[in-house]
């Protein structure tokens, strides 16, 4: 049978990422000739090639120089006539026992030009050489028949060199050895643990590196193994649980194996998400990274014939078919058997973790306080040393995820009441408790509305104090408390609005502007002027049975920055005419409803001015000229201004400050918030 070589290159999958696989691959076929040989003192060297003909590119930093091609060595087996025949067969079988596919070499030629390979090897008592180049020439093998000829080599040495590595894997490949090393004993990593592997060598003499990799895992990098072994359905597994050294590993993984190599791994950062970046070993208090590896028949029998995946649904299996398993089943059985494991280190970061949920629950988000009794599962596997902002996110998370569930549990709850195999005492104990969650979840959302004003408030104060720079607030910055500047009530969500520190009833509005000129307001009025008041409410339009509807109201809104006193007679320095004048304007123009209909504002309409700024003397000149009266308080002026038909209201900032706080004064209290 021919083999098509350059085909059979084409339908092996090689993801960019994998880019070192062929090298494992060859790394792997030493391991397997270095076990059949058996020699004393089995040894595998890896060198490491780069390219160094722009030499003038990289100076000062050898590692900038990209890795061209890699060198494996070993003593073992060699090419004998058996091998070499093994090697010229597609899909061989011959290693079909040690999970051999007989496609790994097929992978050296998806990412490098070729493979140039020399075997000294015994045959009957005598040391023969056999060379040869592996290409995508027509038979795949130059030259095609290579013979063994005699040699004066004193030990059998098979070298594979990788050259021409393909561009688009190779700015995919590490830069440095020291990382080299680490994938190497990543992937083999069953091996390096259960010591089945032989003493590797990595070496690269631009860097004027040599490491041991056998070395390198038992002293920097395994801190702890642990086998378990477990069943699934009756099929079994083996778990090795390894600490490894953080500065050598950056997450946590678990990984699925098949023949003693790592072909899926996942991070564990996805399935247990409780877990720290690097966990403090409870002893020593050197930090960790955990990684697990699951191997069995099982996995043995369903690896893909490129070793890159499985051949395993991602969906859970059903029970009715024993002998099939799915990913969800394996991940679910492992995770617990990992969690046991890191228990006595994780299990004090815990704790710790929950003590600083619970204080930010009790100091800052009392709106989450039923989620440390409702959901506790789903809080301990927040992430620890979250900021606030990334933790009150987590919990806001699983609090709507809660109010999901909760009308969930409430839509059940109305089908059984309809279903007769339930008792009454059952039906009612079931409301029941489903009543106590759900009054659980309203008081907290209660709790965040009232937070949310405390918040609020604080806030206002601030911008009202002197600030850092000497000076007081401008009016703007007051404004975009009560409302943000420049929108209108169709583009602002309405927990953007704060018109409840003026009114709780404005909020229950048809339409309001935001310093926005009165020509632009036109979805509820023409008028042709560029007066802007800082804010103007129009109430719901009402129908009279002989008339056309009409707004229910006009309120204007104008913030003055605090402590100003430059009041005087001039257009834009007397707040009560800039009240007067936006109603006469109001009153000129045309108004329309939602659909662009026009409608009347009826000289009936009431009017509402609201001037909010301090009491400064100036200002209150202007109030008495005005004939306002002084509200008992001393902290404003009120009166109705006949000819213009409008009722005007001074207001200081601690009045409006301080009426908020009193109207908000019980629900703070019973969150415990102050007053």
């Amino acid at each position: 049978m021919k083999t098509d070589v350059r085909g059979k290159v084409s339908n092996v999958k090689l993801g960019r990422t994998r880019c070192l696989q062929p090298l494992f691959e060859a790394i792997m076929n030493s391991i397997h000739a270095v076990q059949e040989a058996k020699p004393k003192g089995g040894r595998i060297n890896v060198e490491v090639i780069r390219n160094t003909a722009q030499k003038e590119l990289f100076e000062g930093n050898t590692t900038n120089f990209p890795v061209s091609g890699f060198v494996v060595r070993d003593n073992g087996i060699g090419f004998t006539e058996k091998h070499f025949e093994s090697f010229d067969t597609a899909d061989t079988t011959e290693k079909i026992t040690r999970g051999g596919k007989g496609v790994g070499r097929f992978l050296w030629l998806k990412a490098f030009e070729r493979a140039e390979i020399q075997s000294v090897f015994r045959s009957n008592g005598h040391l023969q050489k056999r060379a040869f180049t592996f290409c995508l020439s027509k038979n795949g093998i130059d030259p095609p028949n290579p013979d063994a000829i005699s040699t004066e080599d004193s030990e059998p040495t098979t070298e594979v060199k990788l050259c021409g590595f393909h561009r688009d894997y190779q700015r995919h490949c590490p830069k440095t050895a020291i990382t080299i090393a680490h994938r190497i004993i990543e992937h083999f990593l069953e091996l390096f643990i259960l010591k089945k592997c032989p003493n590797i060598v990595l070496n690269d003499e631009l860097e004027e590196t040599t490491l041991d990799l056998n070395r390198l895992f038992e002293s920097e990098m395994k801190l702890e193994t642990k086998s378990q072994r477990f069943s699934i359905r009756g099929m079994k597994f083996q778990l090795n649980h390894v600490r490894l050294a953080a500065p050598h590993a950056q997450q946590h993984t678990l990984s699925f194996c098949a023949h003693g190599r790592s072909v899926r791994t996942d991070f564990l950062v996805k399935l247990a998400p409780y877990l720290d970046p690097s966990i403090p070993d409870h002893e020593t208090g050197q930090h960790f990274n955990y990684a697990g590896y699951v191997s069995g028949n099982f996995l043995d029998e369903n690896v893909m014939s490129e070793r890159t995946q499985f051949d395993i649904s991602e969906e859970r299996s059903a029970l009715e078919f024993p002998d099939e398993l799915g990913w969800p089943d394996l991940i679910d059985v492992t995770l617990p058997k990992i969690q046991k494991f890191l228990n006595p280190h994780i299990l004090p970061l815990g704790e710790a973790k929950m003590e600083h949920i619970r204080q930010y629950i009790s100091e800052k988000a009392p709106q989450y306080r039923h989620l440390l009794g409702k959901c506790k599962k789903a809080i301990e596997k927040i992430p620890s040393n979250l900021t606030d902002e990334k933790l009150d996110l987590e919990l806001y998370k699983i609090d709507q995820q809660h109010d999901l569930e909760l009308k969930n549990r409430y839509d059940k709850l109305l089908a059984a009441g309809d279903s007769k195999t339930l008792t009454h005492e059952k039906q009612k104990q079931r409301f029941e408790d489903f009543l106590e969650d759900w009054n659980e979840a309203g008081m907290a959302k209660l709790a965040r509305h009232v937070a949310h004003r405390k918040a609020t408030l604080t806030f206002l104060e601030q911008r009202l104090a002197l600030q850092d720079d000497g000076n007081y607030a401008r009016e703007e910055a007051v404004h975009e408390v009560i409302f943000p500047l420049k929108t209108t009530s169709d583009e602002v969500k309405p927990d953007q609005m704060n018109l409840w520190i003026l009114d709780e009833k404005l909020a229950f509005h048809f339409y309001l502007a935001s310093d926005k000129p009165l020509n632009q307001m036109k979805n509820v009025l023409e008028v042709d002027s560029l007066e802007r008041p800082d804010l103007a409410i129009f109430g719901h339009p009402f129908a009279f049975a002989d008339s056309s509807p009409a707004y229910g109201s006009v309120v204007l809104v104008e913030f003055k920055r605090p402590l100003r006193d430059d009041y005087n007679e001039k257009k834009d320095k007397n707040p009560i005419q800039q009240v007067y004048n936006y109603v006469e304007l109001i009153k000129s123009g045309k108004a329309k409803d939602r659909n662009g209909r026009p409608i009347k504002v009826l000289q009936g309409t009431p009017f509402y001015g609201y001037i909010v700024c301090d009491m400064m003397s100036k200002l209150e000149e202007q109030a008495k000229y005005a004939q306002l009266t002084k509200t008992p308080d001393g902290m404003g002026y009120f009166g109705y201004n006949a000819q213009v038909g409008v009722y005007v209201e001074i207001i200081s900032f601690d009045k409006v400050v301080a009426d908020a706080k009193k109207r908000n004064a019980v629900f703070f209290e019973k969150l415990g918030v102050g007053k």
